[in-house]
């Protein structure tokens, strides 16, 4: 460049070079905008077609209105540690939904038997926490799955999705709470991640946003880990049961005490019972004040292993199905459904 000076020089130099660049990372921005744009899109054709595959979701057709005039109960499903893609020699994905399903066209054999005396038209559906087996409990837990996080994140929305439209099916009226569970954890325990992101809360949404043109249908999102079961008059919580106890585990003496103080004004809601789960065993202990329980539900996982040689025990799978009075505002039948 003639004319200029030898500083001139160096600073157009130096101009140039930035202008280059600059250039140069714009279209690197791009490449890698295009490249997350291509991924994204790829995850929700991937999603789409999990659930494609799944076979296609018809409208729900609401079943016949019982027009007696008699006091009606309201059936609570109780579901949860499902352990959604666990491999053992007995237990599997395709387990999982097939013994799912099977309590589900169960609790509607028993709730007919219940409608021969009274009416059942409502439903309230729990589900528990654990819906995933999740990656990061145990060390050896990738070993232990047919599917990973997208598989399981997909399998089980879709199972979600499907046993609220049977109840929908066969009842006037369908409620969801649902509670996340430690299997669900993103990372390990001290990662900086807050332990609402969980991936059970993440199939949850998928499916009540799935299901949000279902107008008989009432689901809230659950941010918290106590959720809250309000019908009628019958009030109580449900927890996951991680929540309490050395590493997550904790005695029913342990659990009861605890409870208690929840009910003495530690929790700012008042209940008469707790819907519990984790411990895969199906059970019931009365609480001190000789009115409520807490209901402890099974899991359709067989073959435990971890269970079985670190706590000697195991448990033939099951969920739970309980009948409310509103207006008494208590459990009037409870059922343990073998799987």
């Amino acid at each position: 460049m003639p004319g200029l000076t030898t500083e001139a020089l160096e600073q157009a130099r130096e101009e140039e070079s930035l202008r280059e660049t600059v250039s140069r990372l714009e279209r690197q921005l791009a490449d890698a905008k295009r490249k997350t744009d291509k991924l994204v899109e790829a995850t929700f054709a991937g999603a789409k077609d999990a659930f494609l595959i799944a076979g296609p979701m018809v409208p729900v057709q609401s079943p016949p209105i019982d027009p007696r005039v008699h006091t009606a109960e309201v059936a609570l499903w109780d579901l949860g540690d499902w352990q959604g893609a666990k491999q053992t020699p007995s237990y599997n994905s395709g387990i999982m939904r097939e013994r799912v399903m099977s309590y589900c066209e169960r609790a509607v054999r028993i709730t007919e038997i219940q409608r021969a005396d009274h009416p059942v038209r409502d439903c309230c559906i729990v589900f528990g926490g654990d819906m995933v087996e999740g990656l990061f409990n145990f060390a050896t837990q990738p070993h232990e799955i047919d599917a990973t996080i997208f598989g399981q994140y997909a399998s089980v929305s879709r199972l979600l999705i499907d046993v609220v439209r049977f109840a929908l099916a066969n009842y006037e009226n369908v409620s969801v709470v649902a509670e996340w569970g430690n299997h669900g954890r993103i990372g390990s325990k001290r990662d900086a991640v807050p332990r609402s992101d969980n991936v059970d809360r993440m199939c949850f949404e998928f499916a009540r946003s799935m299901l949000a043109g279902e107008d008989r249908l009432t689901w809230e999102d659950c941010p918290e880990d106590i959720q809250r079961v309000e019908i009628g008059n019958y009030r109580a919580i449900v927890i996951h049961g991680d929540e309490i106890g050395r590493n997550g585990f904790a005695s029913p003496d342990t659990i009861a005490a605890w409870v208690t103080r929840q009910q003495s004004g530690a929790y700012p809601w008042g209940f008469r019972d707790v819907y519990c789960h984790h411990y895969h065993q199906h059970g019931e202990r009365a609480l001190p004040n000789g009115l409520g329980s807490i209901y402890f539900t099974g899991s359709t996982e067989s073959d435990n292993r971890y269970a079985g040689v670190s706590m000697a025990a195991t448990a033939i799978p099951s969920q739970r199905l309980n009948f409310v009075d509103p207006e008494a505002g208590r459990v009037t039948a409870n059922y343990k459904i073998w799987l």
